[in-house]
């Protein structure tokens, strides 16, 4: 059994290391972690992605599988069984859906039985409307929640529905996500440099979101919005920023609803720019745990319009910025409600926004909610079975 004294082997399980929620609230916990107590590692199952190289500059070992996108093969399974035996970790933290199931899998027949806790980064606000694998993978995750030690999501609301179809393990745990919040935060200028960079004046307002290109995320219902408010007679612009947005990338789909009014960046890190940018914040995703982009754009003391998805609204924290799902005409309203408000009006929402996420979300309080549940894990390991 684990002594407090000893240092905690912690393999972390993840489906791949491209630029994600997940996947940066992993590389913001291991810049953090205790190294004195923990010694971290990572597999990912497809490719070390763009937080692969950041994550060996902290001098923590990363394994790429490289398995095919979406697709849990008996090779990828026997690859994650396999680095485990080599790593010999008294903790398993698995990432979403298909990490956690593989890691479930690959845990059996391992000497001295690692602890294994799931991480949940998904809202489940209807199971039929997840694609047919996914519906899979939840269910399945729900019949064998029982057998891990810890299921954590990032999100009251989202840990609430994965209780409703059956995830039941010993300890159910909501911890957010953490900001930086030395690192999060307005960026002077970032409104004038942001619409050079666009090649637009200072009269438009500019409405934007960050995000990877996915229908899930619903930039279409964001164009849509926008476009309803051009119509009415509103001078706004739309940015959309992230992989698969780029100009030339798969959201030129939506350029027809806007025209030269729908701007297209790529992948930017860091946010802060970008954001600080912007009039108005609006995240128009169809399921969420705990959304980044609308905690680092409250961060950056821009006002903000959320759909009503995982946590969002608790964030938030301001009803009428709250709209439903999929709804383009209460998003268009949402935002223009805002948007008409005064200079000093939107400022002084920004500025409550940010101080809501430092009284709520600062990293360092989320690193020790994790240590503190890996450290109970090692203790604790191979007592349930």
């Amino acid at each position: 059994m684990y002594a407090a004294r000893d240092m905690i082997r912690l393999t972390h399980v993840i489906n791949n290391l491209q630029t994600g929620g997940a996947e940066t609230t992993l590389l913001r916990l291991m810049e953090r972690v205790d190294r004195e107590r923990f010694q971290p590692s990572v597999i990912a199952m497809i490719g070390e992605g763009t937080i692969g190289p950041k994550l060996r500059e902290l001098d923590i070992p990363v394994v790429a599988l490289g398995a095919t996108r979406r697709r849990i093969s008996v090779r990828t399974l026997l690859g994650v069984q396999r680095q485990l035996r080599a790593l010999r970790p008294d903790v398993i933290q698995a990432w979403m859906y298909h990490s956690n199931l593989a890691a479930y899998f690959a845990r059996k027949g391992l000497a001295g039985r690692p602890a294994l806790a799931w991480n949940i980064r998904h809202s489940l606000h209807e199971l039929a409307d997840e694609p047919w694998l996914t519906r899979k993978v939840i269910k399945a995750g729900a019949k064998r929640s029982s057998k891990v030690e810890a299921v954590i999501a990032n999100s009251s609301v989202s840990m609430a529905q994965h209780e409703a179809v059956g995830y039941r393990s010993p300890r159910n745990e909501v911890i957010p996500n953490g900001l930086d919040l030395e690192q999060i935060c307005p960026v002077p200028g970032a409104r004038e440099t942001l619409r050079s960079e666009l090649g637009l004046g200072s009269e438009p307002l500019l409405v934007g979101c960050a995000g990877r290109f996915h229908p899930l995320k619903d930039q279409s219902m964001l164009v849509d919005a926008v476009a309803k408010m051009v119509s009415s007679g509103m001078d706004a612009h739309l940015v959309l920023v992230g992989r698969g947005c780029e100009s030339g990338g798969e959201a030129e789909a939506l350029r027809p609803s806007l025209g030269d009014r729908l701007h297209l960046l790529d992948e930017r890190r860091p946010l802060s720019p970008v954001l600080s940018g912007l009039d108005c914040l609006a995240m128009s995703s169809r399921g969420e745990g705990f959304p980044n982009v609308l905690a680092e754009a409250m961060a950056c003391e821009v006002p903000c319009v959320t759909t009503d998805v995982g946590d969002a609204a608790e964030i938030l924290g301001d009803p009428a910025r709250v709209v439903p799902p999929k709804d383009s005409d209460a998003m268009a309203n949402a935002i223009t409600v805002l948007l008409q408000q005064t200079n000093d009006t939107r400022r002084d929402l920004g500025i409550a926004g940010r101080q809501r996420i430092a009284k709520r979300y600062r990293i360092g309080e989320i690193v020790r909610r994790y240590e503190s549940l890996w450290s109970d894990l090692a203790t604790s390991r191979g007592q349930h079975k």
